[in-house]
C-alpha cells in the first residue's frame, strides 16, 4: 500500500492537521450557514457562536487524535494511507458524535439523538474530509518534491574520468570524493576518497590536460602544481611564509594556496 512521509504523523503534520481541519470546517460553516439552528428549537440569533462550538469540538478531537498518532508513531515510521484514513474516519465518527450530542442538548431533546447524528455525519464527513485530502496531498508532493531533489544530486555527483597523456583510462572517481590534484615534474597525483580512506592515483599527464576537466568539476586552481575541491575546504591558515587550504578530511595533507590564487579560493568559502 501507498505510504505517506514520516513528517505526516510527525509534530509539523499534527500542527497541519490541528490548525487546517478545525479552521477548514469552522470558516464553511461561517459562509455557507448549512444548518438551519431555528427548526431544532435552536436560537439562530446565536449561531456564531454554535459555530464556534462545533470548531472547539472537532479542534479538541484532532488534538487528542493526533497526539495518539504522535504517540504510537515514535519510531517515525512511514504511515500508509490505510492507517491515515482510521484515524481520519475516526475523528470524523467523535466529532460527529460530540456536535450532534451538543445539538441534541441546545435543542432541548427536540429529535432523537441519532437524527441529530445522522445529520452532523453528513457535513463533518464533507467538511472535514477536504481539509484531510489536501494536507495528505501536500505531504505526498513535499516527499515527491524531495525525492527529485535527491535525484538531481545524485545525477550532478558525476564521475571523472582521468586519463594520461596517451588517453588511456587510469582512473573513475566520484567528483566530491576527489580532495586535489598534485603536479609532480610529468606526472600528476590525484588525492581522492575511497571508503573514507585518503588514496593517491598517480598518471603521467598535465595540470593543461585537465584544467578544463577540473574546473566543470568543482576543483579550482590554488597553486601552480595544485587543484583543489572546493567542497573539501574548510579555512585558510596563514603562517609566516605560507598560506595553506585546510580540508575536511584530517588525514589528508594541507594544500599550498599561492598569492596568485589566494583572492580566488577565498571567494568560494
Amino acid at each position: 500500500m501507498a505510504v505517506l512521509p514520516k513528517e505526516y504523523a510527525s509534530k509539523s503534520g499534527l500542527l497541519y492537521h490541528v490548525f487546517g481541519v478545525p479552521l477548514f470546517v469552522f470558516g464553511m460553516l461561517l459562509l455557507f450557514s448549512p444548518t438551519t439552528f431555528d427548526r431544532f428549537s435552536i436560537p439562530y440569533s446565536r449561531y456564531s457562536f454554535h459555530v464556534t462550538m462545533v470548531l472547539c469540538i472537532v479542534l479538541v478531537v484532532v488534538v487528542v487524535s493526533r497526539s495518539v498518532l504522535l504517540l504510537l508513531n515514535r519510531s517515525r515510521r512511514e504511515m500508509d494511507w490505510g492507517r491515515s484514513l482510521l484515524f481520519c474516519l475516526a475523528e470524523i465518527v467523535f466529532s460527529t458524535g460530540f456536535v450532534a450530542l451538543y445539538l441534541w442538548l441546545m435543542s432541548g431533546k427536540a429529535e432523537a439523538y441519532f437524527w441529530f447524528f445522522g445529520l452532523s455525519m453528513v457535513f463533518l464527513a464533507v467538511l472535514m474530509a477536504i481539509p484531510y485530502v489536501i494536507i495528505g496531498l501536500c505531504f505526498l508532493l513535499l516527499a515527491k518534491d524531495r525525492q527529485l531533489s535527491e535525484k538531481d544530486r545524485a545525477l550532478t555527483k558525476e564521475k571523472i574520468r582521468f586519463v594520461d597523456e596517451r588517453d588511456n583510462l587510469k582512473l573513475v572517481v566520484a567528483a566530491d570524493a576527489v580532495l586535489y590534484i598534485q603536479a609532480d615534474e610529468n606526472y600528476l597525483k590525484i588525492c581522492h576518497l575511497e571508503r573514507d580512506e585518503v588514496r593517491f592515483c598517480t598518471i603521467r599527464s598535465s595540470m593543461k590536460r585537465v584544467e578544463a576537466l577540473c574546473e566543470r568539476n568543482g576543483l579550482v586552481r590554488c597553486h601552480r602544481s595544485y587543484f583543489v575541491n572546493k567542497v573539501h575546504v574548510q579555512a585558510l591558515q596563514k603562517d609566516k611564509d605560507y598560506t595553506y587550504a585546510m580540508l575536511d578530511v584530517p588525514s589528508a595533507s594541507h594544500v599550498p594556496v599561492s598569492k596568485n590564487y589566494y583572492e580566488q579560493i577565498a571567494k568560494v568559502l
